[in-house]
């Protein structure tokens, strides 16, 4: 669609991609599962009211876990990019 060659874009990503951006990625996908896995918990443990009840808790998780991951992640680069020495 661009009309860039694959060849230049892969020897590009491949000159400029660095260990410590990989490592980042997983670090924090494993930290936003965390979330989301102990808020989805937690909000269908609480959930009472039948299938109403399910819907405000499925609600309710979401928008947590939503808001969990947007403020942890910016803690998380934080501490990421101290440890890489920005």
């Amino acid at each position: 669609e661009f009309n860039v060659d694959y060849h230049l874009y892969l020897n590009t990503v491949l000159q400029n991609l660095r260990l410590a951006d990989l490592l980042s990625g997983l670090v924090k996908t494993v930290f936003f599962g965390f979330i989301i896995g102990i808020v989805g918990c937690y909000e269908g443990l609480e959930t009472r009211g039948g299938t109403e009840g399910l819907g405000r808790a499925t609600t309710a998780a979401v928008v947590t876990s939503a808001i969990l991951i947007l403020i942890s992640d910016f803690f998380l680069t934080k501490f990421l990019w101290w440890m890489e020495g920005w």
